[in-house]
């Protein structure tokens, strides 16, 4: 037999098997399930909550791959569920600011499956923005920055220690890359940047710091101050605020822009031009080069890869169980609405544009980084041997929805970009 015609078998096989367990009382609708009412949830006929649930710890009995594959299907499919809710309310927002009609927003809202109802309040969205700007007489300009998304180091390396059944993986001994990126660290002494650049930073910076800077000594700022602004008058007694509200002065609190090449002689968050430095009670983070002990924290803007060795197949589990939990930071949108008609509806489409744009483009930048993980997990999924027998309609059903809502979501996302521009 072909191999075609092992996966041919093999499928049809679980799709018999679920028609099966349906017949016994259970479920293997994975957003649903539902345990045999005469027999219970451990029954071999039927794979209960605590055994699989999409978003759960999975505690099926197997090998130590297929452990990893099944656990990375319930991240994986858990996180796809809560996009395709998170851009449903994003959209929903979006046709609601700007009056949508209240038959079709009931409607929108009337789909139990949330896939459609996704879809629905999307395009409820994209005709919304369409008829604002027509209205407007609007043209849209817009630049978003690039979204960062940042992968759990500590998350990669227990998956890779599961692969081969050990009880952990050393990431000093076995430190990551972050290909394309960059890898924070948690260093214990000076942090520096290599090649002149400067040095991402949460800590102690001995040089300039561009970004905010928190020291209760004070600090010289020239952008909003979170605590108190004082000016050079009345002997350094007066406010410093400044009419639109920024600081000119000394910022006892936290200056988000500290003045050009002024030393943060406290805490600093952001690039660091010489050395971010740890106190005698903490670590700091940075990207740079550390001169003591220190533990790799995340990849961001990158890929993350190395670490300990595993089978190829396991590491593309856990390289999408990572993919799926990664954190994808709103990026910088700036926003320009030109109108030559009704100026009310050019400021509801800035306001929510405003408001909304930033998580769109971070759920966009994961929906894209998850989409390429999902044809191997469903062929995973469907090649699965040594689970429990009635887990597989579920597993196989789970990775099947998480590539729709994936698919769909993706689809949703390109839509409502096209409408903005």
């Amino acid at each position: 037999m072909t191999n075609s015609g092992r996966a041919i078998s093999r499928a049809g096989a679980v799709s018999v098997l679920g028609a099966l367990l349906l017949a016994q009382g259970c479920s293997s609708d994975p957003t649903n399930p539902v345990n045999n009412p005469i027999t219970g949830g451990d029954s071999p006929l039927c794979c209960s909550e605590k055994e699989f649930q999409v978003g759960g710890t999975v505690t099926i009995e197997g090998s130590a791959e297929s452990q990893v594959a099944v656990q990375a299907i319930a991240d994986f499919a858990g996180i796809a569920s809560t996009v395709t809710d998170d851009l449903g309310s994003i959209c929903r927002a979006i046709a609601q600011d700007l009056d949508a009609p209240k038959a079709e927003q009931d409607k929108a809202q009337a789909n139990t499956d949330k896939t459609a109802r996704m879809n629905a309040w999307c395009s409820l969205a994209v005709n919304a923005i369409g008829t604002m700007k027509a209205s407007a007489g609007a043209t849209i300009q817009f630049s978003v920055e690039p979204v960062k998304c940042s992968a759990n180091v500590s998350a990669k390396a227990n998956c890779q220690a599961k692969c081969s059944g050990s009880a952990s993986c050393d990431v000093k001994a076995n430190p990551p890359t972050c290909t394309g990126g960059k890898l924070e660290i948690a260093c214990k002494g000076s942090c520096t940047a290599e090649g002149g650049a400067t040095v991402a930073c949460e800590g102690e910076c001995t040089g300039s710091c561009d970004g905010s800077c928190t020291a209760q000594g004070g600090v010289e700022c020239r952008g909003k101050c979170q605590g108190t602004c004082k000016g050079a008058a009345q002997g350094g007694t007066g406010t410093g605020i400044q009419a639109d509200g920024t600081c000119n002065g000394t910022c006892e609190g936290t200056c988000e822009v500290t003045a050009p090449a002024v030393q943060c002689k406290g805490t600093c968050q952001g690039q660091c031009s010489a050395s971010c430095k740890a106190s005698a009670s903490a670590s700091v983070k940075c990207d740079g080069k550390c001169d003591a002990d220190f533990e790799p924290l995340r990849c961001e803007g990158g890929k993350l890869e190395g670490g300990c060795k595993a089978e190829a197949k396991c590491e593309a589990n856990c390289d999408a169980s990572v993919q799926a939990k990664a954190d994808c930071a709103p990026p910088k949108v700036e926003l320009i609405v030109q109108a030559s008609g009704d100026a009310s509806a050019a400021g509801k489409l800035k306001t929510t544009l405003e408001a909304n744009l930033p998580l769109f483009f971070a759920l966009q930048a994961r929906v894209d980084g998850m989409g390429s993980f999902v044809g191997a997990l469903k062929a995973n999924a469907s090649g699965l041997l040594d689970i429990k027998v009635a887990c597989l309609p579920k597993v196989v059903a789970a990775a099947a929805v998480a590539g729709e809502q994936l698919t769909a979501s993706a689809q949703a996302t390109v839509s409502v970009a096209g409408a903005i521009k």
